[in-house]
């Protein structure tokens, strides 16, 4: 008797240690139903989002083979009348040679003022021949004051921060404000003697080579044509603010463009500056922006001193 109920004891053991064993199976289960697919679903949902966020100041479509492509295929080049660009070597054609001409070594050659294409078969570019007119207080391209290391201004032009620009900057600012944004004038006009003291202070503190990189020289300094603004704090931290960021892209609806940006330091002639605006009209600056370019690539200009500082 005491045989059997030893037998029994032992089977019940077995049986509670089977349905124990066949509860945690169910409970494992449970538990992989509950976060395994949640996790695949995530790591689906975080490839979509990298694709949905990637950079909005990239204008690209995706081609059947998932290659990334630029949507708008046409590139711009401008030239002065006269003056010639240079494109990589082919079978250009332009489709107005009175306007300009191009040859099979890819040199443009302006030829009046006007607008055509030249094109290759696979590539396009709008070509703009531009007129350089010299005037009393400065030197004019289509219209636009160019001030830079290439064109000075007149010593005695004193025109103040001109109208258009403040109106256009306070609707700039007030449209800021709407999104909780504080955008104001840090700086604007300076009149050749204070701009002769600005840059006497910098030669002073780091030498002329370094200065020119930073500060233009006098008759030099695009802030007195009274278009320029420079925003908020003058300091490379105002590049890292929403301000900032806002700026670079509404600028243009205003009628002004980032005049100093970031990796144009060669064509421009000086550091990046994100807080530096300069007034060029709604049209202009949204062309500009447009492409992403500089002033003096839209002109077809350069901007280089004609020789060493001599003060």
């Amino acid at each position: 008797m005491s045989r059997n109920r030893q037998h029994s004891r032992k089977r019940q053991k077995h049986l509670m240690t089977a349905a124990l064993l066949l509860c945690l199976a169910v409970l494992g289960f449970s538990v992989w139903l509950l976060f395994v697919p949640n996790h695949l679903n995530h790591v689906g949902e975080t490839s979509v989002l990298q694709s949905s966020t990637a950079d909005p100041g990239t204008a690209a479509v995706t081609s059947d083979s998932g290659t990334v492509q630029n949507s708008d295929a046409q590139a711009f080049l401008a030239v002065l009348e006269g003056n010639t660009a240079q494109l990589s070597a082919g079978k250009w054609k332009s489709s107005d040679e009175s306007v300009a001409t191009v040859d099979s070594n890819g040199t443009v050659t302006g030829v009046k003022q006007g607008s055509c294409q030249i094109t290759d078969g696979s590539s396009t570019y709008q070509v703009d021949v531009r007129r350089l007119e010299q005037r009393e207080e400065g030197t004019y391209v289509d219209g636009i004051l160019i001030v830079n290391k290439s064109y000075p201004l007149a010593e005695n032009y004193d025109p103040g921060l001109q109208p258009v620009t403040k109106d256009a900057f306070q609707k700039l600012s007030d449209a800021a404000a709407q999104e909780g944004l504080d955008i104001y004038i840090g700086s604007d006009y300076r009149d050749y003697a204070y701009q002769v003291k600005i840059y006497n202070n910098y030669c002073n503190l780091y030498g002329w080579e370094q200065a020119d990189s930073f500060s233009a020289r006098p008759g030099y300094s695009e802030h007195q044509t009274g278009l320029t603004i420079d925003c908020n704090t003058i300091d490379d931290a105002f590049g890292d603010t929403q301000e900032s960021v806002w700026l670079a892209q509404h600028c243009a609806d205003y009628g002004f463009i980032i005049r100093f940006p970031k990796g144009k330091e060669s064509i421009t002639g000086y550091q990046y500056e994100p807080w530096h605006i300069r007034y060029v009209g709604v049209d202009v600056a949204k062309e500009i922006q447009k492409y992403g370019l500089t002033l003096e690539e839209y002109l077809g200009v350069d901007s280089v001193y004609a020789e060493p500082w001599q003060g």
